[in-house]
């Protein structure tokens, strides 16, 4: 897939490893061009694997944009081997911001700089570390607010890989854990509008858990992700590569506002849809209806009659 899977290099990523320690415990920190990773790991094979996994993400990060990121501040990560590790961490660190960090089920966030989480198992741990760790490089590298289905739905596309050898290759198409929650939204009739996906604000994100709300958010944030980029031929993915260049270069706000002064119903735009209406399209209609007949593929169900 054009623009989906970074180049892979046969040789392993470069790193340094040094002693840290977190209350007492030794543990390690790995260093690497764009990460520091701090981990508890007592699984030492799955540790080693962090700094190569990492750089290949931040690899999938870049490929995304219209040029690469050259810049060398390195994206601090921090994967725990114990919840009770991690929320010990997340206390000291986020103490105001704790008690809604703690309603986190299973996982881990990313605040600006920082991404935080703890071992699940290894394949999920990956898939958490690749979708956080896209919030954290879009937080480190861009001034710019994101709307929620650009935000979620870059984190979701960049979550689902497949290991070859000891390097992820990404798979956005193929995201089984999205791709059951959307089955199931599709079977019940759950499926959320498209103008209130476009206007779910970008810091009250769906509380994250395990309601069938939040999986079926999620499961179209990254189905809506998939279509613009891969359906109907390409027809929308130029409008997604504009939008990259809007973020790196600070002006999709001002263009959003634009879009909104001019769509139909101005008052009742809100700034995800504006960024959509800028970027994608201004004929939500005929997108929703793309977009609903191509839910139904990616399903592999027959369409709704």
């Amino acid at each position: 897939m054009v623009g989906c899977n970074p180049k892979r290099e046969d040789e392993p990523v470069a790193f340094s490893q040094d002693a840290w320690s977190f209350e007492g415990r030794e543990a390690v920190r790995f260093q690497t061009d764009h990460f520091d990773i701090y981990t508890t790991l007592r699984d030492t094979q799955f540790a080693q694997a962090l700094p190569g996994f990492l750089e290949t993400s931040f690899a999938q990060y870049n490929s995304l944009l219209p040029a690469p990121i050259d810049k060398k501040r390195r994206l601090q990560t921090y994967v725990f081997d114990t919840r009770r590790q991690w929320e010990s961490f997340t206390r000291q660190r986020f103490p105001q911001r704790f008690p809604v960090y703690r309603q986190i089920s299973a996982g881990g966030f990313a605040e600006g700089n920082l991404c935080v989480v703890y071992y699940l198992r290894r394949m999920y741990t990956l898939s958490v570390l690749a979708h956080e760790g896209m919030h954290q490089y879009f937080a480190n590298f861009f001034d710019v607010k994101l709307p929620a289905w650009v935000n979620e739905g870059l984190a979701t596309y960049c979550e689902s890989y497949e290991l070859a050898g000891d390097r992820p290759v990404f798979t956005p198409k193929r995201n089984t854990f999205r791709l059951n929650a959307l089955r199931e939204a599709l079977s019940v009739g759950s499926i959320i509008p498209l103008k209130e996906m476009l206007a779910t604000d970008a810091g009250q994100v769906i509380v994250r858990g395990r309601s069938q709300v939040t999986k079926t958010y999620y499961a179209q944030a990254w189905a809506m992700l998939v279509y613009i980029r891969h359906g109907e031929g390409g027809k929308y993915s130029a409008g997604f590569d504009e939008l990259m260049k809007g973020i790196v270069s600070g002006d999709m706000p001002l263009i959003a506002q634009a879009a909104k002064i001019r769509a139909p119903e101005p008052a009742n735009t809100s700034y995800g849809e504006a960024v959509f209406r800028a970027y994608i399209t201004d004929d939500l209609q005929a997108f929703d209806h793309g977009f609903q007949a191509y839910l139904y593929k990616l399903a592999g169900f027959r369409p709704a009659q």
